[in-house]
């Protein structure tokens, strides 16, 4: 594609953006299969904590919604079995109180709330048992409504509750013409026969 036009097309993009809801049908004829005008945030919480500093990981993170799955799996999207059960990760990191996960068996998805976000390096992470690994990908809303799904990584598992490696991406080369409205992480078990997360934080995020 000559220079004039990826011009004409970032002209019109621009143009879009000032009035992103009236224009997703246009938008998404130019991006097919991308668009969606639902998904907005869940929540934009700043209530920070340091769950794994334990571990030498002295950052600050946010509990994705939900993401403890004391009161079930509110705003979660579970495809293929997954559901909650009893049994929290022994660390307690959120709380002693807590009481359940989320089971993910061989060829399931769970999808997280939308949650605010903001540009840069950043990395989520949690609690995982079960031989085999986790997949994450990143659902990713900009404020035009286009939808990315981009890959986050793979956190291996193993027979005894542990927390996950940080699993993430640089995301200004998606956020840099669009902008991030919101993201969403999506978590498939790879090469198991069943595996249990729990206490999925994120840092950094976005306010407002």
């Amino acid at each position: 594609m000559g220079k004039r036009p990826l011009f004409i097309l970032a002209v019109i993009v621009c143009a879009l953006a000032p009035a992103a809801p009236a224009h997703a049908s246009l938008l998404g004829g130019l991006l097919p299969g991308l668009v969606s005008t639902s998904d907005k945030p869940a929540t934009c919480d700043t209530s920070t904590s340091q769950p794994f500093a334990r571990w030498g990981d002295t950052r600050s993170y946010v509990l994705v919604p939900g993401g403890s799955f004391e009161s079930g799996a509110t705003g979660w999207k579970l495809n293929g079995g997954a559901k909650v059960v009893s049994g929290n990760e022994p660390f307690y990191v959120r709380s002693t109180a807590d009481r359940y996960s989320l089971y993910l068996p061989a060829g399931s998805s769970v999808t997280s709330p939308p949650m605010c976000f903001g540009l840069g390096d950043w990395n989520a992470r949690f609690f995982s048992v079960g031989s085999g690994s986790v997949h994450v990908k990143i659902v990713v809303k900009s404020l035009l409504g286009v939808l990315s799904v981009l890959d986050g990584g793979t956190a291996s598992s193993g027979s005894t509750w542990k927390p996950s490696a940080k699993v993430g991406l640089l995301l200004t080369n998606v956020t840099g013409l669009l902008a991030v409205e919101s993201i969403s992480l999506r978590f498939t078990p790879a090469n198991t026969s069943g595996i249990r997360i729990d206490d999925v934080y994120l840092d950094p995020w976005k306010v407002g």
